[in-house]
């Protein structure tokens, strides 16, 4: 079984790309999807180490920077201060599912 060569973590954030030997070379790989990476339809393999390793860097910052401005815009709505207390009929259904 291959074995891939990125550390798992950045900063406690799961990247998403890694590469992973292949037969011919190196493959850009989704590690929460378990599979290769498809660019235009082309499967990301049989790459060059520094070819791959560019890929993976550049595909890795842009996921991060996407989920940042999706933070930032989540954030950017939410109420801030303390939350509201619950109802009570908000709190037994609460119990109810639990």
């Amino acid at each position: 079984m291959a074995q891939s060569l990125s550390p798992p973590t950045l900063a406690g954030v799961l990247l998403r790309h890694d590469m992973m030997p292949d037969r011919t070379g190196w493959t850009v790989y989704d590690a929460l999807e378990s599979r290769p990476v498809r660019l235009g339809g082309i499967i990301l393999a049989g790459l060059g180490f520094e070819e791959d390793d560019s890929l993976v860097r550049l595909l890795n910052g842009q996921e991060l920077a996407i989920q940042r401005e999706a933070r930032r815009r989540v954030l950017a709505v939410v109420p801030q201060g303390p939350c509201p207390a619950p109802t009570p009929r908000v709190r037994e259904a609460a119990y109810a599912r639990a």
